[in-house]
């Protein structure tokens, strides 16, 4: 293969993964962490960083609660190249915070917890 193919090539796959920056809401469950962004709120994506879900913890006062976060990181998914899981692989941590009133207004808000009888 040509040198000027394989600069090309590796400038191509340099770009795919660049680093993106995201907002949404956070929820972590058994380890399992689901980000829903604000701006696409049909869409889950799975994120899997044991410094998010610690900070998660620490900030959700309610087990199931979503956190609002900001993050830095690069896109991906898993399975079959004809779809899959999306997944987010945190770079950074920007921001976590309890969700305030009116803040992401597309995601759907909690349900509320069933009472006990």
């Amino acid at each position: 293969m040509r040198p000027e193919r394989v600069l090309v090539l590796a400038a191509t796959l340099v770009a795919c993964h660049r680093p993106t920056e995201v907002h949404g809401l956070y929820v972590n469950q058994d380890g399992a962490g689901s980000f829903f962004p604000c701006d696409d709120p049909k869409t889950v994506i799975a994120v899997q960083d044991s410094a998010l879900e610690s900070r998660y913890h620490r900030t959700a006062t309610l087990p199931y609660q979503a956190v609002f976060v900001r993050l830095r990181g690069v896109n991906g998914h898993s399975g079959s190249i004809y779809g899959g899981q999306r997944i987010f692989t945190v770079q950074q941590i920007l921001e976590v915070r309890t969700r305030a009133s009116g803040e992401c207004p597309r995601v759907a808000q909690p349900a509320p917890l069933p009472s006990k009888p």
